[in-house]
């Protein structure tokens, strides 16, 4: 087969790849479209709700702007302009995608773990580590990208650094460690006999994602570490899709939950300090240890803070 045979295949597998990972995402926002509108249009929005907006509506348009350039792109020194600045944008816009849902994800665990200062510490310091090796490998490996880019065959092509499949390393270290926190925070629970029907919404969904996000970018992984620079799309954008699916997934069946069953989520509250809480304390019935847990219920599945006034960790994650 001749390399321009190669190329015509490897080209109609990344595009039907590229057309699977859209679909797929435009199905699901069709599904679930319904339950956005009644768990955070017409609810307070926070943090949570801010991301997970951004990418609902944000990762179509980037998919939408890779068709084009996957199907109908030309040659030409406007395509050559096009294809230097949409893939420096839709590279960091990737990563940021990733990066945000991952900071989703480490928050509920944050939760799981009561709000420890251990916790928010190797939280912090992970994701930190994360966004800077992501980060740099990726601006690193744009210099070159960049320099050497041009249209060809309706594609934008350029010599890849053979360093670039490390980009996608952090993220399953900083996967593997999300999940690996999560076994522990189980565990714990697990001992204390304090599983309630949201812990178990929050570990099931959690466990679910890593499997899917990690499978993903394990494929990326392979994809850039083994195939050729035309086969790059072939993992790119079909995972870009999946992980949005899953991080939308996280917080509708968050949310959902949250609407359907505000009363029993009095009993997920989390443990306080030993000192004494200045604030009346209502117990959380069916555990075998007692749970204090703020009189006034503010309970807020968007941001978790530490009630200084009480020393209590606040439990605000609906709103």
């Amino acid at each position: 087969m001749s390399s321009l045979e190669i190329l015509a295949a490897h080209g109609a597998a990344v595009n039907a790849m590229t057309l699977a990972g859209f679909t797929l995402l435009v199905y699901d926002h069709i599904l679930t479209f319904g339950d956005e509108v009644n768990y955070i249009w017409k609810t307070r929005k926070g943090i949570v709700s801010v991301i997970f907006l951004v990418n609902r509506y944000l990762i179509p348009l980037v998919l939408s702007i890779d068709i084009y350039e996957t199907m109908g792109l030309s040659s030409g020194p406007t395509s050559i302009t096009f294809c230097k600045v949409w893939t420096v944008i839709q590279s960091y816009l990737t990563i940021a995608s990733f990066m945000s849902i991952h900071a989703t994800v480490a928050w509920r665990l944050y939760a799981l773990h009561c709000g420890e200062a251990w916790i928010r510490r190797l939280l912090w310091i992970a994701l930190v580590l994360y966004v800077s090796t992501s980060t740099g490998i990726i601006t690193a490996s744009l210099i070159p990208i960049i320099s050497d880019l041009r249209p060809l065959h309706h594609e934008c092509v350029s010599k890849i650094p053979d360093y670039l499949w490390t980009a996608w390393l952090p993220s399953v270290v900083f996967e593997t460690l999300l999940f690996a926190l999560t076994v522990i925070a189980m565990l714990r629970q697990e001992k204390r006999r304090s599983f309630s029907t949201l812990s178990l919404l929050l570990y099931r969904d959690g466990m679910l994602y890593f499997v899917a996000v990690t499978i993903c970018s394990l494929f990326s992984l392979l994809v850039w570490a083994l195939a050729g620079p035309s086969l790059i799309g072939l993992a790119r954008y079909f995972a870009l899709a999946m992980v949005n699916i899953a991080g939308s997934r996280l917080v509708l069946n968050l949310k959902g939950f949250s609407a359907r069953n505000s009363v029993d989520m009095l009993s997920f509250s989390l443990m306080s300090s030993n000192a004494p809480l200045s604030r009346p304390q209502i117990y959380a019935p069916s555990t075998d240890i007692e749970t204090p847990v703020s009189s006034d219920q503010d309970l807020d599945f968007e941001m978790y803070s530490i009630e200084r006034d009480c020393q209590q960790l606040g439990t605000k994650m609906l709103h």
